[in-house]
């Protein structure tokens, strides 16, 4: 069962949830997403589970606030969560170029993260931020791959 489908069939059945759920909009997307554990725990003893690292919950909880409650803060665009999402993103791709040489980052072709890059810009302007999530990990997939290539090339090469 998807995780909207699985909040959907709380939100109906209960009062409480339901409550829950829009005093959680009316705060701030951060109040959502920080209570999506909440959900996670309720919606396990109810038989669906969804892992502790899994975004399906937390995107589904989104895209219900901006479905539901359209002019509630957590329907709007979140710049820090966006913000957070691509340090984290940067640090690791970062992570992977610490030893390399300036030729090497020079080289690097990354011209593949264009399509990434228009999805992530059109995800930000149609507020979906479960679509921005999977566009920067593609991005971010892209460019680890591309610096995994070049160091592979590099360990083949003769020195």
């Amino acid at each position: 069962m998807s995780a909207r489908t699985a909040v959907l069939g709380l939100l109906k059945e209960s009062g409480d949830w339901r409550r829950f759920f829009k005093a959680c909009c009316e705060t701030s997307p951060f109040k959502l997403r920080s209570q999506s554990w909440q959900f996670r725990e309720v919606l396990a003893e109810r038989g669906c589970v969804f892992p502790e690292g899994s975004t399906e919950l937390e995107d589904a909880l989104l895209q219900l606030s901006r479905e539901l409650m359209p002019d509630s803060p957590a329907a709007r665009w979140d710049e820090e969560w966006a913000f957070a999402l691509c340090k984290e993103a940067l640090a690791r791709i970062a992570g992977r170029c610490a030893g390399m040489r300036d030729v090497e980052v020079e080289v690097l072709d990354l011209s593949a993260q264009d399509e990434w890059n228009e999805r992530m810009c059109e995800a930000v302007l149609n507020n979906d931020p479960a679509a921005f999530r999977l566009a920067l990990k593609r991005w971010e997939l892209v460019a680890l791959e591309a610096i995994q290539a070049l160091q592979d090339e590099e360990l083949g090469s003769p020195a």
